[in-house]
């Protein structure tokens, strides 16, 4: 019954995405975050879903008379600078294996429909329906492992569902970064039913994310909630809000969990802490050796009895930061932090220019979400997970497509360039 309801939608979905390219864009992060495929148990599990999508947007850019346009934002010019480096530097890998060409086909197919993204989305409205599309396809797993902790009182871990996002760790992390999302939804929702649905769908998530047990997820939290106390409105009501939920949902938890959270402050005798550090190690002999990295693939034995100071223990870098600086470089991770630098810069400037109270509180909620990223991305293997750049894709639109020729926008960014005392002819409001 799954496949054929997956095989319906995929009927209706796929015309659409031809007449109109930005429903396929929709299309396409929903089959990546979400994975429907992979619950079905038929002939769907191991059908081509993201080829079919992605083939359908593709048709429409060349048919489909909708507005297209790719503007010179300053994050698209970091991602495209690293998708050239990426590319450059792969014959360069240091272990000879197709996974390094199948890693660069994932990644780039991830870039590549980045770059539609911002090349078809045109609305306001358009946007908010490509940041529920990302929110809610995590939210799916937030809402159903909420009440599997809830039921089992804690006492298992939540787990994903395919792609970026199976395991207990990578969940946690998307869950911390769409929850604030969620509650940009919360104020933005026209009536107080929808609102009710979504602050329990938001605590679902909330107590999955908690149920998930992962250490770097609860890092995430105090990083995503430490923002979110610095960036939402109404912060005293927020303060007292997460000390409440907080402190109910951690009472609530077994005594399993807080063992497992009691080896965040004892790393050195926690062997999986430990071998994070062995990795984080190897990348770093990796790309002071190789100036263009070592390539996608650094999990093979020889490139740990090389490199690591415990060569019997190999495991992914478990780090964002340190999987780009072993895979790609010093260089390489230059260029990614500055599509991210950019992107918060983009987000600022909308939070401080425009005249849309929607678009600054979406700027600061994204702003929330990639801080959570930024923090629990430190300690896991997810530096190519689509769900930030379609964040950043939508910061990209409000500001380059939507808010650049607004004379609302153009008059308060004067104005805030009068206060400072800089003369406003020489402030160029539309770059970076």
């Amino acid at each position: 019954m799954r496949d054929i309801a997956l095989a319906l939608i995929l009927a209706v979905l796929v015309p659409f995405a031809v007449i109109h390219p930005w429903t396929g864009v929709l299309s396409w992060a929903w089959v990546s975050l979400m994975s429907p495929h992979r619950m079905t148990y038929g002939f769907m599990w191991s059908a081509p879903v993201a080829m079919i999508t992605g083939i359908a947007t593709l048709v429409g850019l060349l048919v489909s008379r909708d507005p297209k346009h790719l503007p010179k934002a300053a994050p698209l010019v970091w991602l495209g600078l690293f998708s050239v480096w990426i590319t450059f530097t792969l014959p360069f890998a240091i272990v000879d294996s197709s996974a390094n060409f199948e890693q660069l086909d994932k990644v780039l197919k991830i870039y590549l429909f980045t770059f539609i993204t911002v090349y078809v989305i045109w609305t306001r409205r358009q946007v908010d329906y490509l940041i529920a599309v990302a929110c809610f396809s995590v939210a799916f797993f937030g809402i159903k492992g909420g009440i599997f902790t809830i039921s089992t009182g804690g006492g298992f871990r939540v787990r994903g569902e395919g792609g970026f996002i199976a395991g207990n760790n990578e969940i946690a992390l998307a869950l911390i970064m769409i929850i604030p999302l969620i509650y940009y939804f919360v104020l933005v929702a026209p009536n107080k039913w929808a609102k009710r649905v979504l602050w329990v769908a938001m605590a679902l998530c909330v107590v999955a994310a908690i149920g998930t047990q992962s250490r770097g997820g609860m890092l995430g939290v105090v990083g995503m909630a430490a923002m979110f106390i610095a960036r939402a409105p109404h912060k005293m009501r927020n303060i007292v809000t997460l000390m409440v939920v907080g402190g109910f949902i951690l009472a609530f938890m077994p005594d399993s969990w807080w063992a497992r959270m009691g080896t965040i402050d004892e790393f050195r005798e926690d062997e999986s802490a430990m071998g994070r550090i062995n990795a984080w190690i190897l990348a770093w002999n990796v790309a002071t050796t190789y100036p263009l990295g070592g390539g996608f693939y650094l999990e093979h034995a020889s490139v740990f009895d090389r490199f690591a100071p415990n060569p019997e223990f190999i495991a992914v870098a478990h780090s964002i930061y340190f999987q780009v600086l072993g895979q790609q470089g010093f260089f390489g991770l230059f260029l990614y932090l500055g599509i991210w630098l950019s992107t918060w810069r983009t987000l600022r400037w909308i939070a401080r220019h425009s005249a849309n109270p929607a678009d600054q509180l979406l700027a600061r909620m994204i702003e929330i979400s990639l801080a959570g990223y930024a923090v629990g991305g430190a300690f896991l293997n997810l530096a190519y997970f689509d769900g930030p750049y379609y964040l950043m894709a939508a910061a990209v639109i409000i500001r380059y497509k939507l808010l650049k020729n607004d004379p609302q926008v153009a008059a308060k960014a004067a104005a805030t360039t009068l206060s400072r005392g800089v003369p406003a002819a020489t402030t160029r409001a539309h770059k970076i």
